[in-house]
Parts: structure tokens; C-alpha cells; sequence
């Protein structure tokens, strides 16, 4: 067992969340047993779990690598952002991490600076660009967050056999084809040829 540390502390959280249903499922206790040291070892680096979750999510950020200055304005954003994504696909949860906690570090207010000053820079003002940014933030922890759930309701159709779910699958073929709601027979065939990860490029 390698030594107690808060890197080794955040490192075992991020991976023990991959078995669990959501952040609040888990625990301080569940960490330290699987590290085998006691509970109260963790509050000797962590005040509380809300702190640790800040330090797992500053972790994930400083994965999240900044575009390269030299392209335009568009392709720096999506460079950024499929970084971004790339990066909360890797940890389980991450961007359900990023919404339950507070950008109060020093990485992740840079990584926000950043984002910002990609379209001041190309001449956008402060509000819009601020405006921009959160709305691009938004969509991409909702994508990652629909996406996440998505596997999970696969997993539970094709490797638990869950007939409930996939019937409600089925369902949806099946309205939109009789209702003749040809929008969304659209929306199924592209989902069907085209990853949903790729409407981050696109947007």
C-alpha cells in the first residue's frame, strides 16, 4: 500500500465513483476502507467530503489541456472544449462533480479566464463572451451528464436484460413513426449514425 496522501486520497475516490449510482452515494467511509486506513485519517487532509469533492474536481481540471494560440478563434473553442470533454469522459461522474462544486481554485478560474478571453481577444465584449461561455459549459456538462446516463440505461437493456426499458426504447420508434412526428424520426436515424459527442464540434 503506498502512502497516505491527499493525491492518493482523490485518486481512489475518482476511481471507487465508477461503482456508484452518484457522487452522494459516496462516501468518506467506503474511501478508507478501500485504502485501509481509518476515517479520520481522511479529515487529517480533507475537512469534509465537500472538500475533497473540490479537490477531485480540481484534479479532473488540470487534466484539461489549453488550444493552441495560433488558431483562429473557432477551432481554439472547439480544441478547448473537445479537450474538455475528452477529459470528463475518462472519470466517471466528472461532470456531475464539476456542478457540485465551487470554481474556487486557482486552475479552474484560470481554465475559465481562458475560455473567456479566447473571445474577448477575437473582439467579442466582456458579456458576451461571458454569456457564450457559460452557455457552451452548459451544454457540454449536459451532454456528458445525458450521455452517462444513456450508457447506463444501455447497460441495463443489453447486459441485465431489462425488458421495461427496452420496451420504452421501442416506444419511441414506434410513436414517432405512427404519429408521423417526422422531426424525430429524423433525430433517431442521426443518433443511430452519428455519436452524440459529435454535436459539440458541430455547435
Amino acid at each position: 500500500m503506498a502512502k497516505v496522501s491527499a493525491n492518493l486520497i482523490k485518486q481512489t475516490a475518482l476511481k471507487l465513483l465508477a461503482n456508484e449510482p452518484s457522487l452522494a452515494s459516496l462516501s468518506l467511509r467506503t474511501i478508507a476502507t478501500a485504502l485501509k486506513i481509518d476515517v479520520s485519517t481522511i479529515y487529517w487532509y480533507f475537512e469534509n467530503k465537500q472538500a475533497l469533492l473540490q479537490a477531485m474536481a480540481d484534479y479532473i481540471a488540470d487534466e484539461i489541456t489549453f488550444p493552441d494560440l495560433s488558431l483562429s478563434w473557432q477551432e481554439q473553442l472547439t480544441q478547448l472544449y473537445t479537450n474538455t470533454f475528452n477529459v470528463y469522459s475518462q472519470y466517471s461522474h466528472a461532470a456531475e462533480l464539476m456542478i457540485s462544486t465551487i470554481p474556487s481554485t486557482k486552475t479552474r478560474l484560470q481554465l475559465i479566464d481562458h475560455s473567456i478571453g479566447i473571445l474577448v481577444t477575437a473582439g467579442f465584449d466582456e458579456d458576451q463572451s461571458n454569456t457564450a461561455i457559460s452557455s457552451i459549459d452548459f451544454l457540454l456538462t449536459g451532454l456528458v451528464i445525458d450521455l452517462t446516463t444513456e450508457n447506463q440505461f444501455r447497460t441495463k437493456i443489453t447486459t441485465n436484460g431489462d425488458d421495461y426499458l427496452a420496451k420504452q426504447v421501442k416506444q419511441i420508434h414506434s410513436i414517432a413513426e405512427k404519429e408521423d412526428l417526422i422531426h424525430m424520426q429524423t433525430s433517431i436515424k442521426k443518433e443511430a449514425n452519428e455519436p452524440r459527442r459529435s454535436s459539440l464540434k458541430r455547435g
